[in-house]
């Protein structure tokens, strides 16, 4: 995926057009919810796209991770939690924190 989306095709037409604006279109009547409860600052959803997917390279792109010393092999149980720290690293860089 992320070789097809760093140039134009008609592969990332038809990726994009199946899959990924579909997602962003079930995804966006939350994203506007959070915004205006002002659980969340307005983000365009390019932005917020790419704040979400980045992290996920780290669970998928797992030669580059064993590079910078993840465990090999991982378990289940290894994925969660990374998954897990991941979601919390975006989500605090994400959403606002209550006014006291």
């Amino acid at each position: 995926m992320a070789d097809e989306a760093a140039r134009e095709s008609e592969r990332l037409d038809y990726l994009f057009e199946r899959y990924i604006q579909p997602f962003m279109e079930n995804v966006e009547p939350s994203i506007e919810r959070l915004v205006a409860k002002g659980v969340m600052p307005p983000v365009p959803m390019h932005l917020l796209y790419f704040a979400v997917m980045g992290p996920t390279s780290g669970l998928i792109q797992q030669p580059l991770a064993r590079r910078f010393g993840r465990p090999e092999p991982s378990s289940d149980e290894d994925d969660l939690h990374c998954g897990q720290v991941l979601a919390g690293l975006v989500l605090t860089g994400i959403m606002r924190r209550p006014a006291a």
